[in-house]
């Protein structure tokens, strides 16, 4: 598959799942705020691609509109619809796309402006020899679809999975947590350690736990960062947040298989960062 073709494909795939209103109403956020929700999807599978689509009704859109953004594929469809896609590698999320393609899109949204963002497996990824992060699974086959209300707000009322306001706005909260590298606060103590241990069990968070303890700790219900270097890898720890807060539904994840560390190991480096 070509590059090119990834948010055509995206949206032939999810444009065949039925949309459903967002129970309780609609939610209104920053159009900045989808570089968050844009990572929900790969918090449930990591080998998912991802595509946006902006459209006026009755007024064509020219390519020309939106600022070309590295690592993105921009294509104007006969309707006049600008479709966007962005590859995914299965390790990490393409937040180095992903983040200027928003900034991008939140200088163009008008009112009545209806903005698409679509996430489907389609089978191909990069394959990492630690994580294998390349899977068949259709849990990160979502879509989120609302307008532009002309004051920098994207107001969503339809998705693909059906969700709640609650759960959509605490999902957004998760991904929120990597696109702006924090706060990562935590309830208590209690959610602090469970989330840790989330983070280092998760094969999809690619990263190795003795090295977590040497760059994050907790401080006064948040964790920080000592290695900016390190800031990449924080992607699982947002993962670890959703899935701790999100664990009786309704988005879904493949379970998980057996830790590549012994259990003892994992629950000291938890220990050691939230102590």
């Amino acid at each position: 598959m070509k590059k090119t073709e990834i948010s055509i494909k995206v949206f032939e795939a999810m444009d065949a799942v039925p949309l459903v209103g967002l129970v309780g109403g609609e939610l209104g956020v920053e159009i900045a705020d989808l570089a968050g929700l844009a990572l929900v999807p790969w918090f449930c599978d990591v080998s998912v691609q991802w595509a946006l689509r902006l459209s006026i009704p009755g007024s064509p859109l020219k390519r020309g509109l939106l600022k070309k953004v590295n690592g993105t594929f921009i294509t104007v469809t006969d309707a006049g619809a600008i479709l966007v896609g962005v590859p995914g590698d299965g390790i990490e999320p393409s937040t180095f796309a992903l983040s200027p393609l928003v900034e991008a899109v939140a200088q163009v949204g008008q009112r009545g402006m209806v903005l698409e963002l679509a996430t489907a497996n389609l089978g191909v990824v990069k394959r990492d020899w630690d994580a294998k992060a390349e899977t068949n699974t259709p849990y990160g086959n979502q879509r989120y679809l609302g307008t532009c209300d002309g004051q920098g707000r994207w107001v969503i009322s339809q998705t693909t999975p059906a969700l709640t306001i609650d759960a959509l706005t605490v999902a957004l909260g998760c991904g929120r947590m990597v696109a702006r590298n924090g706060p990562w606060e935590v309830t208590d103590k209690s959610e602090a350690y469970a989330v840790v241990m989330q983070w280092l069990e998760s094969r999809e968070a690619n990263v190795n736990p003795m090295a977590v303890k040497r760059f994050i700790a907790m401080k006064d219900g948040v964790f920080t960062n000592t290695d900016p270097g390190m800031t990449r890898k924080l992607c699982g720890l947002g993962l670890a947040f959703f899935r701790h807060r999100l664990a009786a539904g309704p988005f879904r994840w493949s379970e998980p298989g057996p830790s590549m560390y012994p259990i003892q190991q994992l629950e000291e480096v938890a220990r050691a960062v939230v102590d």
